[in-house]
């Protein structure tokens, strides 16, 4: 099928994208005050999700989990980090899944 490749691409991009727009707003709605005060406003998570995608939930975790103020901050910041790690390599790999359902529903073609 002409132009398989593009539109599993673009749905690759939405499906991430999507999956991370949730997961970074579900962690702010759960987030105490002062973790709160510390995470983007929409408008900059907004252009941080679509401008770098997955790369941005690591970053959105070690902002909210700590500080540069103390070593416990500091600490913070490093397990926040990984953690979105962690949570990045989750969205991929469930992204992946509904891409894979959704190229098979529509009969999209394997690329190999």
């Amino acid at each position: 099928m002409p132009g398989a490749q593009v539109i599993e691409i673009l749905l690759s991009w939405v499906i991430t994208n999507a999956l991370t727009f949730a997961v970074v707003i579900v962690d702010t709605r759960r987030l105490s005050a002062e973790r709160l005060e510390r995470a983007w406003t929409p408008a900059s998570r907004d252009a941080a999700i679509i401008a770098f995608g997955l790369l941005a939930l690591p970053f959105h975790f070690a902002k909210t989990r700590g500080t540069w103020t103390s070593l416990r901050g500091v600490g913070g910041r490093v397990l926040g980090f990984k953690l979105g790690l962690v949570v990045a390599f989750v969205v991929a790999l469930a992204s992946g899944v509904v891409l894979g359902a959704i190229a098979w529903a529509l009969g999209l073609p394997e690329i190999e």
